[in-house]
């Protein structure tokens, strides 16, 4: 198997996070896989057919992901982590890295204000991840955090 730079992003951010959590007595707290599609977006998508999933971890002040995508009716244009309900479209709470291309592997960490992570960790489930095309610049695959 060749790694690439995502795949050693994607490892090190795995291992970061096992230290992260050994280092603090277990205080980062990590979701597991949060599945992306198209099923889940408000409005529908245009394109129900691709997919995808979405991992982080929050330690200190930073939140750190994993977002791998395929089968995007076009190229990404950006990705964030919002506010709302299931089925309900929300405001940008955290921008997210995406590639220009319609299938993707990313990892990144993003320093968030301390109240906005508390109420991540409170109630995950008041926030979803979404990636957008220009094909379905609302979004086009979306998933609740967990």
């Amino acid at each position: 198997m060749i790694l690439t730079t995502r795949h050693l992003r994607s490892v090190a951010l795995a291992v970061a996070s096992i230290g992260a959590m050994v280092v603090a007595g277990g205080s980062a707290s990590a979701a597991g896989a949060i599945p992306l599609n198209g099923g889940q977006e408000a409005p529908a998508p245009l394109n129900h057919g691709a997919r995808g999933w979405f991992s982080y971890e929050v330690s200190g002040t930073e939140l750190c992901y994993t977002l791998s995508v395929s089968g995007l009716s076009a190229p990404a244009a950006a990705a964030h982590i919002h506010v709302g309900p299931r089925n309900t479209p929300g405001p940008v709470v955290v921008p997210l890295m995406v590639e220009n291309t319609t299938t993707f592997e990313t990892a990144g960490c993003a320093v968030v204000e301390a109240s906005l992570l508390e109420a991540i960790g409170e109630n995950p489930r008041a926030y979803y991840v979404n990636v957008h095309t220009p094909t379905n610049p609302a979004g086009e695959i979306r998933g609740q955090l967990k």
